[in-house]
C-alpha cells in the first residue's frame, strides 16, 4: 500500500512539475509561425495619382485697366494659332490715326519745302525700318524663350531653328531697308536730314507705343489648342495678374505626378512607367519618364501633414489623346525592373546594433542570423545575403 502511495506521489509530483513548466516557460516559444524563403519575381516601383496636363500651356491675364469688350471663344472650343480670343475696350485706333495724319502732314511740309526729294518714299522706308526693328525685338525675345524651353527639353530643335532663322531674316530685311533709306536721303543736307529724323522719330515712337498698347488690348491664340479655362465675361475689368484664359495643346498631353521627394530622388528620365487606374479602367503601358522638375515644394496632406514633394512628367502617346485635362489617374514608375530574387515577409526582419537579423530554424531550433536586404515590395523584402531558398524563418512565437 505504501509502495502504491509513493508511486502516486511521484506521478503527482511529475505532473505538478509539468504543469508548473507549462505555466512558466514550458510551451512558450516551442511552436512557431514560419515562412519559407522563396524564389520569385520582385520589383521596385512608386505609385501616385497624377494629373493629365499638356507640355504646351498658355495662360492670359487681366491688367486692371481695360474692360472686356468682346469674348470670341467658348470654354472647350478648339482654336487655331493667331485666332482672336478676346478684345478689351480702347480708343487706341483713334490715337493711331491721329499720329498717322501727323506723319502725312510732315511729309507734305518737307515735300513742299524741298522740291525734288521723294518724302513719300522716305517716310515709307523709315516707317518700315521702325516696324522691322520692333519685329526684331520680339523675335529675339521669342528666340531666347525657345532656347530656354529647348534646354529644358520642352521645345524641339526644329522650333529653335525656326526661331533663329526668323531673327536672321528680319536682320537681313533691316539691312536692306537701311540701304534704301540711305540712298533716298543722300542728297539731303546733314542739317535737313537731322531735323527730319528727329521729327519723324518722335512720331514713330508714339506710333510704336500705341501699337504695343493695341497688342495688349487684344488676345490672340499663340498655338493650336483647346480653351481649358475661361474666367471672365463681357463688361468685366479683370484684376492685374488674374487668369482669364488658358489654352492647352491636346497633341502634347502628359501626366504630372507630385511624388514624395524621398521617392522622386530615385526616379530618372527614361525610366519605364504605366498609367494603371483600376477605378477608371484606364491602362496605358510602355510610357517613359520625360522630366523631373528641378524645384521641390511643400504641401499639406488631407490630414494636414506637411509633405515635401517634387513633380515628375511622363509623356502620353496617341492613345491618351481622349483623356480629359485635369483628370486624376493612378501612375506607376518602375524604379527597378522585375527580376528573380529570394524574398521573405518583412515581419520576419528585426534590427539590432544597426544590422538586420532573422530567426531561422536550424535542426528544428531557432537561430539568429544576420541578413542583407534589398528591395521592399508588397510587404515582402528581398534577401541578398544570409539565407538560401527553402529555409524557414520565424515570423512569431505561439503561446499556449
Amino acid at each position: 500500500m505504501k509502495k502504491k502511495l509513493i508511486i502516486a506521489l511521484i506521478i503527482l509530483s511529475v505532473v505538478a512539475a509539468g504543469i508548473f513548466y507549462i505555466l512558466t516557460t514550458g510551451n512558450i516559444g516551442t511552436k512557431y509561425n514560419t515562412a519559407e524563403v522563396t524564389r520569385g519575381e520582385i520589383e521596385k516601383h512608386v505609385e501616385e495619382a497624377g494629373t493629365i496636363s499638356s507640355e504646351n500651356i498658355r495662360v492670359y491675364y487681366g491688367n486692371s485697366i481695360n474692360r472686356v469688350e468682346k469674348i470670341e471663344v467658348e470654354l472647350g472650343e478648339q482654336v487655331s494659332e493667331g485666332q482672336l480670343l478676346l478684345k478689351f475696350e480702347d480708343t487706341i485706333d483713334i490715337e493711331i490715326q491721329k499720329v498717322k495724319k501727323q506723319i502725312e502732314a510732315m511729309e507734305a511740309t518737307y515735300t513742299e519745302a524741298l522740291s525734288g526729294a521723294d518724302f513719300e518714299s522716305i517716310n515709307s522706308v523709315k516707317i518700315e525700318i521702325s516696324s522691322i526693328r520692333n519685329s526684331i525685338n520680339l523675335a529675339e525675345e521669342n528666340k531666347n524663350r525657345i532656347e530656354e524651353l529647348y534646354k529644358n527639353e520642352v521645345a524641339t530643335a526644329t522650333e529653335l531653328e525656326q526661331a533663329v532663322n526668323n531673327l536672321e531674316q528680319l536682320k537681313s530685311r533691316l539691312a536692306s531697308a537701311q540701304n534704301s533709306y540711305n540712298l533716298l536721303v543722300k542728297d539731303l543736307s546733314d542739317n535737313m536730314k537731322r531735323k527730319y529724323e528727329a521729327e519723324i522719330d518722335i512720331l514713330l515712337l508714339s506710333l510704336e507705343s500705341l501699337e504695343r498698347n493695341k497688342e495688349n488690348s487684344t488676345i490672340y491664340a499663340d498655338f493650336d489648342g483647346i480653351i481649358t479655362e475661361l474666367d471672365t465675361f463681357e463688361g468685366d475689368i479683370p484684376s492685374g495678374g488674374m487668369k482669364i484664359l488658358e489654352i492647352q495643346d491636346p497633341l502634347k498631353k502628359m501626366v504630372l505626378i507630385d511624388f514624395m521627394v524621398v521617392d522622386a530622388l530615385n526616379i530618372r528620365p527614361g525610366m519605364n512607367a504605366v498609367v494603371n487606374d483600376r477605378n477608371l479602367g484606364i491602362v496605358i503601358e510602355n510610357l517613359t519618364v520625360g522630366k523631373i522638375y528641378p524645384k521641390a515644394f511643400t504641401t499639406f496632406s488631407e490630414l494636414g501633414v506637411e509633405e515635401n514633394r517634387q513633380t515628375v512628367a511622363i509623356q502620353l502617346p496617341e492613345s491618351g489623346k481622349d483623356l480629359s485635362f485635369g483628370l486624376k489617374v493612378d501612375t506607376i514608375v518602375m524604379i527597378e525592373a522585375s527580376r528573380e530574387a529570394l524574398f521573405i515577409p518583412e515581419e520576419a526582419i528585426y534590427e539590432k546594433d544597426m544590422k538586420k537579423y532573422v530567426r531561422v530554424l536550424e535542426d528544428g531550433k531557432p537561430a539568429e542570423r544576420e541578413v542583407i536586404t534589398g528591395i521592399e515590395n508588397n510587404h515582402h523584402i528581398e534577401i541578398i545575403e544570409g539565407l538560401i531558398e527553402g529555409e524557414k524563418v520565424i515570423l512569431n512565437y505561439e503561446e499556449s
